[in-house]
């Protein structure tokens, strides 16, 4: 070591002699950081020295191995059924939450009925002159006349609720006027929060009455077209896609679960449970002011990874027992505080397709789930039953609703 070297770290010393412990140890802690962002540097440069050669190398090859694009699938299967089903469902109802989300409704606004091409191109003349035909839903054909029994108003007061058939089903329709359905006036009004709400409460007063007594594929708001000749000619492009729905969806209902965490509940159930917890716990009592920082931070990490782990866990648990008691299932995105209005985070949003003669088994279930993970600080909030709007899907690439 050098004399002007050893005449500098005198000068240190000297003027650490008033620096205390926990201040040493987050200089050392910078430091350490310090050095591990210096040596990710040089370890990227070597490693893209090293990635250039191995390419060179490669070029002699003619096709590459079949085994690397598999390899690199399975590497991105291991994904959570929620997390995959959380995906899906953001794409279906992506379209819907602009136009729904200024106002709350019932039943909830987060649900994507079935949507078809509605018909109302720019070039068309007059597009915002007379009567459109605004559908709600599909239904099987009984016997009667069409629309027995149905609301005498739809959602324009002038026009009352009627059938469109088309063998064994029929569309649930009325006329709208354009001047206020078309898509011009449509652009302004679905922009006001009055008119938008009390049409969105006339269309599902429609579907409620009409879903009494039978099974009904609900349509998105505002699903309209140009003619009765329109409405036919959906009716007869996916007739097989309704048919098979209608079946599908008989005798069935949409439940929907929310489950909220009460994180620091949880998080004080880990630390009188968790064996790792406590053993950081006892290590940390042990350490010198200098070293506790750096076991209080272990501590904190660990209780935070296991506190993230036993929350999965039990959300997805909860998710595959009632699934376990429906004909099908799927996971809602989740929505913040500022719109469920409460101070747990919420962890699920499921919703249940559940055959009538199991609601009680599904209810039960559900108690069970209270009774297995309410203590960890978990709530489940049950809604329902709904038309089952989570469940229709109608194939077909060009199934977009005009709003």
């Amino acid at each position: 070591m050098d004399e002007r070297t050893s005449k500098l770290i005198g000068q240190l010393q000297q003027g650490l002699i008033d620096v205390s412990d926990s201040q040493i140890a987050e200089i050392l802690q910078q430091a350490r950081e310090d050095a591990l962002a210096e040596a990710r540097v040089i370890l990227k440069d070597m490693m893209v020295q090293a990635l250039l050669k191995q390419a060179l190398d490669l070029e002699a090859i003619p096709t590459a191995s079949p085994e690397i694009p598999r390899a690199r699938e399975a590497a991105a299967e291991p994904r959570t059924q929620i997390q995959q089903e959380i995906e899906a469902i953001h794409r279906k109802i992506a379209e819907n939450e602009q136009s729904l989300s200024q106002f709350k409704t019932s039943p909830p606004a987060e649900p994507s009925p079935a949507s078809l091409p509605a018909p109302f191109p720019e070039s068309e003349p007059d597009a915002d002159e007379g009567d459109g035909y605004y559908v709600y839903g599909i239904v099987e054909s009984k016997n009667g006349l069409p629309g027995d029994g149905w609301p005498e108003q739809g959602i324009d007061p002038a026009h009352p609720v009627n059938a469109l058939p088309c063998r064994a089903i029929q569309a649930v329709v009325s006329q709208v006027s354009l001047m206020e359905f078309g898509q011009k006036a449509l652009e302004a009004n679905l922009n006001n929060p009055t008119w938008l709400e009390s049409r969105v409460r006339a269309h599902q007063g429609v579907l409620d009455t009409v879903a009494a007594d039978r099974t009904l594929i609900p349509m998105k708001f505002c699903t309209i077209y140009r003619s009765e000749d329109r409405v036919q000619e959906m009716l007869a492009d996916y007739y097989d896609d309704f048919v098979a729905a209608l079946g599908r969806l008989a005798g069935r209902q949409e439940w929907g679960v929310k489950a909220y965490l009460d994180r620091d509940a949880l998080e004080r159930r880990v630390e009188e449970t968790s064996e790792r917890v406590g053993a950081l716990k006892a290590e940390l009592d042990r350490k010198s002011s200098g070293k506790a920082y750096f076991a209080k931070k272990k501590l904190g990490e660990t209780l935070a990874a296991e506190v993230e782990q036993l929350s999965d866990e039990c959300t997805q648990k909860s998710h595959d027992r009632l699934a376990g008691c429906a004909e099908e299932a799927r996971v809602n995105p989740l929505q913040s505080k500022e719109i469920t209005g409460r101070k747990e985070e919420m962890v699920l949003n499921g919703v249940y397709l559940v055959d009538k003669g199991r609601v009680e088994a599904f209810r039960a279930e559900l108690e069970s789930l209270e009774k297995d993970y309410g203590h960890l600080g978990l709530d489940y909030e049950l809604t329902g039953p709904w038309l089952p709007y989570n469940f229709v899907t109608i194939r077909a690439e060009e199934a977009v609703a005009d709003e």
